[in-house]
């Protein structure tokens, strides 16, 4: 289901929440949040932030920019552990969570209220992306290129051969991650997010939104960036759990070897 970007509001603008989280998110959180607190003029956007005990000034750059009510301080279990905190504490109808390294495209969340606005049926959303540097330029363009072409044509068996959807556009409707439940830690998987996103494809296909959403920061120091072989095999392991279909367990197999030998090595 792709939204159509001439389709009028059928509904009010919808209420959204974005979840961060970090341990010394500096120097990319100030970004981050004015890339979320931009997206947002106009809209009702809520922004929350659990810090991990940063050692950096990652806790007052976000009270500076967020305000006390809206950032909390205390270690946890990893990304994971913190974005199923903050969900129980936010109010919006729509939830998204990015990293503290990320940032939203200027015009993303009005996308994602119309989308949600115009279709009332839609339980949760994915979009376009792109990948981008330390100092917030367009990188790694062929993988990007690819990412966004298996967004536009969707499909679960896609899906099960690899984690298509980037956490920076991904969004859903509060019931329905209510009905889907907390995302797995890290201390269980790297793929938490890979996890996540299969078992909202088993409930219901997502709403497409043609539009770019996010922008996802690949650098070194990134959970990706430093633990892709991990990821790789968390992946496999993640789909494993969820299907026993041969060809999509041989996709799989073939999408993580890739990833973890050659992700670093193809632009």
């Amino acid at each position: 289901m792709t939204e159509n970007p001439g389709t009028p509001p059928r509904g009010s603008p919808p209420t959204i929440t974005v979840a961060l989280s970090a341990r010394n998110g500096m120097p990319y959180l100030e970004a981050c949040i004015a890339s979320i607190l931009q997206a947002g003029e106009g809209l009702d956007v809520e922004v929350r932030y659990e810090d991990a005990l940063s050692s950096d000034d990652s806790a007052a750059c976000a009270r500076r920019l967020l305000g006390g009510d809206h950032v909390n301080v205390q270690d946890d279990e990893g990304w994971g552990d913190a974005v199923n905190r903050i969900f129980r504490k936010s109010t919006g109808e729509i939830f998204a969570a990015i990293g503290a390294d990320d940032m939203l495209a200027p015009e993303s969340l009005r996308h994602v209220s119309r989308a949600f606005a115009a279709n009332p049926g839609a339980r949760w959303a994915i979009g376009l992306y792109e990948i981008i540097d330390e100092h917030d330029l367009p990188t790694r363009r062929l993988h990007t290129a690819y990412k966004n072409f298996a967004i536009r044509h969707f499909c679960r068996p896609w899906l099960m051969a690899e984690n298509i959807i980037p956490n920076v556009s991904f969004f859903i409707r509060r019931d329905f991650r209510e009905d889907v439940g907390d995302m797995l830690l890290e201390r269980e998987t790297l793929a938490n997010d890979y996890d996540y996103f299969i078992r909202c494809a088993k409930r219901s296909s997502p709403l497409v939104i043609p539009h770019v959403l996010g922008r996802w920061r690949y650098h070194r120091n990134s959970q990706s960036g430093r633990n892709m072989q991990r990821m790789s095999k968390d992946a496999w392991n993640v789909c494993r759990s969820h299907t026993r279909n041969p060809i999509y367990l041989a996709a799989n197999a073939a999408c993580s070897l890739r990833n973890a030998f050659l992700f670093d090595k193809i632009g």
